[in-house]
């Protein structure tokens, strides 16, 4: 079998009895060798754990590869590629608790977020939490 047939699987939902025994059998191995054999089952799951928006670099820190290799298993099974940027839902959530002045490490845990994004998108809506100050007359 190959990663085709794999591939196949994730499409179609089809499969034969001996691809389903393969499936079942698998482990999280650390010797490459090994884990060349443990392929064809590990990207069965890594495909579904993709398909139900399981975090990519989570998915990659718990089968022991890396986030290229799970996005090109996602890209081989026909999946839809995940949006790049957080909900139109979120972004207005973000902005409101950074009005009110919430502490922006509270923001970030709340929605699941870094700080990073929310200091972005503050800066995009040109918003800051700081008075202006006064310029220097000279």
């Amino acid at each position: 079998m190959k990663l085709q047939d794999a591939a196949a699987y994730i499409r179609t939902k089809d499969a034969s009895r001996d691809f389903r025994a393969l499936v079942a059998s698998i482990k999280r191995i650390f010797h490459f060798r090994h884990e060349r054999a443990n392929r064809l089952a590990r990207y069965v799951v890594i495909t579904r754990a993709y398909q139900k928006g399981e975090d990519v670099n989570r998915i990659a820190d718990r089968f022991g590869c890396t986030r290229g290799t799970v996005l090109r298993y996602a890209r081989m099974a026909g999946l839809p590629t995940r949006p790049k940027h957080f909900p139109t839902k979120i972004r207005r959530a973000v902005i409101r608790d950074y009005k009110a002045n919430m502490p922006v490490a509270d923001i970030a845990r709340l929605h699941e977020v870094s700080p990073a994004y929310i200091s972005k998108v503050a800066r995009e809506q040109g918003i800051s939490r700081y008075a202006p100050r006064p310029k220097k007359r000279t």
